[in-house]
């Protein structure tokens, strides 16, 4: 399947029952996934792959928290190919926001269940001839993070639709990848790029990202109490209350819940057969 889908404008449907098995099969992304809502989860991506563009359709039956990163020198932009809206790095975007992340920087996702989202990715070569013709800098691309189009939102979600149906694609590879092309670029130099968009570092952002930093050195077998996570990262209560919901539409301890969840679930997937699924278990905190 790698093979036919190397060559547009075949379509190319990977199913997934797990979610860190769809984060890996996304070509060109570097990502983890964890589910963030209860059940079975089933998801697939559907995609075409040009020669410097990818389009895909991802979806999922199931909340998820994505840390993203796509290829760098390249460049992302990404529609809700839904009614719903999702979160950027901590800020709610709504559904027809078209959200652009340059190659090379993380961000993070957070989707609600039975989401679907449009992606489509330009190669190194593609975003340079285009910032060649729009003599615009690479470098100011980072500060970017949405286009607010109602037009061009229609447009894209209309035109994605069709090219990733199963019904026969008429054009050729070439003017597929050159309209796709011509779309980004004139959605670059489109004035309706809110300059408010680019991200100013707001407390919430800064909170989620100390909490971030120390979920990450903390032992998991002490499960961490709401009131130690506040004292970790210099905030009340109420604020961290506050900013979960505000960034993630969930309260702190069913963040930290998830997060235990997904890490015993990594265990278990990595386990060499030396722990017993109680020890595992027990060394993230799920038995006393």
């Amino acid at each position: 399947m790698d093979d036919i889908c190397k060559f547009a404008p075949e379509l190319c449907i990977r199913p997934s029952n797990d979610a860190n098995q769809q984060a890996d099969d996304l070509f060109n992304w570097a990502q983890a996934y964890d589910q963030i809502t209860d059940g079975a989860y089933h998801g697939r991506i559907v995609e075409r792959r040009f020669s410097m563009v990818h389009v895909f359709r991802e979806e999922s039956n199931r909340g998820l928290r994505q840390d993203c990163q796509v290829t760098k020198g390249g460049l992302w932009l990404g529609l809700s190919a839904t009614d719903k809206s999702l979160y950027l790095n901590h800020h709610q975007q709504d559904a027809d926001d078209m959200l652009l992340r340059a190659g090379g920087l993380d961000f993070e996702l957070v989707t609600p269940e039975d989401f679907s989202i449009y992606g489509v990715v330009l190669d190194e070569q593609a975003l340079g001839s285009i910032l060649d013709q729009l003599d615009v800098e690479t470098e100011s691309l980072a500060m970017l993070s949405q286009v607010v189009s109602t037009s061009h939102a229609h447009q894209l979600k209309t035109y994605l639709s069709i090219l990733l149906s199963n019904q026969p694609v008429g054009w050729s590879c070439h003017t597929h990848e050159s309209l796709l092309l011509d779309f980004v670029a004139d959605v670059l130099d489109s004035s309706c790029v809110n300059k408010d968009s680019m991200e100013p570092l707001f407390h919430r952002a800064k909170v989620m990202r100390r909490v971030k930093q120390t979920l990450g050195s903390s032992d998991w077998s002490h499960p961490m109490t709401i009131n130690e996570l506040c004292r970790a990262v210099h905030v009340s209560r109420r604020t961290l209350q506050n900013t979960f919901h505000s960034c993630c539409g969930m309260s702190p301890h069913q963040f930290l819940l998830r997060v235990r969840l997904n890490q015993a679930r990594r265990a278990l997937l990595n386990n060499d057969g030396e722990q017993s699924v109680y020890e595992i278990a027990f060394n993230h905190g799920f038995i006393t």
